[in-house]
């Protein structure tokens, strides 16, 4: 087996202002590997569709999507070209892109991370320590502040749905 390396330079980083102009984007159609791990709170354009995939026919790079968010089930899915989540023993499931074009799979294990459990949690510390160590002074830390927010939202939300 050969390993692989991939450059920094061969890896497109895009976040909200990238997205920011809505979709669908072309961009995507031209990476071989598109990985989508965003935090869908609401209805957003979508990154990708089936017809555009089709239409692209042969032109297509894109040849695997990785949808570590796993919206699925989202009526707000910003990837509506599948329909499960795939599984640890059958990891991917194909796109239907159109006769004749080149094949693409999606994996969508909504426990993706586990698959490196001492990598993810090195990286979730990481990126965890910062807020943790704002926690005594959280009434000026932007990240409590929104956590707290979005909690009561969630938590008015469930109450009346449950009629309490």
């Amino acid at each position: 087996m050969t390993d692989v390396i991939i450059s920094r330079d061969d890896i497109l980083k895009w976040d909200m202002a990238e997205t920011a102009k809505g979709g669908p984007f072309q961009e995507i159609l031209d990476v071989d590997i598109f990985v989508n791990c965003i935090y869908l709170s609401s209805p957003i354009a979508h990154f990708v569709t089936a017809a555009q995939i089709r239409a692209a026919g042969e032109n297509r790079r894109l040849r695997v999507v990785v949808d570590v968010s796993c919206d699925t089930t989202n009526p707000h899915n910003p990837i509506p070209i599948y329909s499960i989540n795939t599984t640890f023993s059958n990891p991917t499931v194909p796109v239907d892109v159109g006769e004749g074009n080149p094949s693409l799979s999606v994996i969508s294990i909504d426990h993706l991370p586990t698959l490196l459990p001492r990598e993810a949690s090195e990286q979730f510390s990481l990126d965890l320590l910062p807020s943790l160590l704002e926690f005594p002074n959280r009434a000026n830390a932007r990240v409590w502040l929104e956590a707290e927010k979005l909690f009561r939202e969630k938590l008015a939300e469930a109450v009346k749905a449950e009629g309490l």
